[in-house]
């Protein structure tokens, strides 16, 4: 089974379409990341109704979208999780689960999900292997959640799922060194055949912490280089882009956050984004604001930031939007954690300051 399906990946992008739909269904998660910036809350705050998401997905399918990007929170906390997944699948939709993997340890919960994603992917986030650094991702979490999850991962191979349909969703912060993060690729490979995805930390958490308190989850420039080499060689490639994907991904995919907004990516979170809650239909929106949607000046080469439009990886690359974003340069301002070029980065995570 192929996770992605390119073909209709690359025409999406050819045609300024959109190949998957992330779907923030609830904000809610108990996992307790203490460097969270998908504005995962304890407490429930916002979620879509299910007539909502109903709606969403139909028009998803006039959309001629591929895949479900179930988000949340913890999108397995929604009691109607599944009633979803079966109307995507039913919509022909590909259903691609992104659960920090704790609600995986009910068994049912575990079948259920394997079910509904025998065509997408199911991943998990375990950014790290060690108990101790563990503990310090997550300091209200007990340690045995590592174990629990580590678990599930295995029951789910048990149960037949296919490890290369399975990803460990992971964040490289400040807390953690180099080599830790490289142990946890190495794990995950290793004893699972299990690929990672690397994301590395944004500039923003919950919305009241201050940008002065980030400095610390921030990684070392020299450190994601050591990194993106690791994870790089798991994809047989010299170099991965600094997307979580690549360009052409970033820009086929649009969000609606679980308080309705529609933006290019649910980690870019716009205040003043268009929103289902009022009124307007997710098809409409959509065709109303494709090119920001899609980063469609970006498809210029001329409009990428700086040495970009110089870089050997222009044709896959173009830096995460989201960090740009939160980083307070724009959604087409320079990717601040990219290692590549001088001066297209900081030198250090000592230098980055923030307003």
């Amino acid at each position: 089974m192929i996770i992605v399906d390119n073909e209709k990946l690359q025409q999406a992008y050819a045609d300024d379409g959109i190949y998957a739909l992330q779907l923030e269904i609830g904000d809610i998660c108990y996992q307790g990341c203490i460097y969270c910036y998908m504005n995962a809350l304890p407490t429930e705050v916002n979620k879509l109704s299910d007539i909502k998401i109903a709606e969403i997905l139909k028009d998803s399918r006039k959309l001629d979208i591929t895949a479900i990007e179930w988000l949340g929170g913890e999108p397995l906390l929604r009691k109607s999780v599944f009633e979803h997944m079966a109307q995507a699948e039913n919509l022909g939709f590909r259903n691609n689960m992104w659960t920090g993997g704790l609600p995986l340890t009910d068994n049912g919960t575990l079948r259920q999900t394997a079910r509904y994603c025998r065509f997408g992917l199911i991943a998990v986030h375990i950014s790290t292997v060690n108990p101790q650094v563990y503990k310090i991702l997550h300091p209200d979490r007990p340690e045995s959640d590592l174990y629990l999850i580590l678990e599930a991962v295995k029951n789910l191979l048990e149960i037949g799922y296919p490890p290369e349909q399975i990803l460990n969703s992971v964040i490289f912060t400040g807390l953690q060194t180099a080599d830790n993060m490289i142990e946890t690729i190495d794990y995950f490979e290793e004893k699972y055949g299990i690929k990672t995805s690397l994301n590395v930390y944004h500039t923003y958490l919950r919305p009241e912490i201050k940008n002065s308190e980030l400095e610390k989850y921030i990684p070392g420039t020299k450190d994601v280089a050591r990194v993106y080499k690791r994870y790089s060689r798991q994809y047989d490639v010299k170099e991965m882009p600094m997307n979580c994907v690549n360009k052409q991904y970033c820009s086929a995919t649009i969000a609606v956050l679980c308080d309705g907004g529609v933006t290019p990516c649910a980690t870019i979170r716009e205040e003043n984004a268009p929103n289902v809650n009022d009124g307007a239909r997710l098809y409409d929106i959509v065709n109303m604001n494709r090119d920001h949607l899609i980063f469609k000046p970006f498809k210029n080469p001329n409009n990428l930031p700086g040495e970009c439009r110089t870089c050997r990886l222009s044709d896959t690359c173009w830096g995460c939007r989201s960090r740009a974003y939160a980083a307070g340069l724009g959604i087409y301002g320079r990717d601040p954690r990219c290692y590549r070029k001088a001066g297209n980065n900081p030198t250090d995570k000592k230098t980055v300051k923030y307003e």
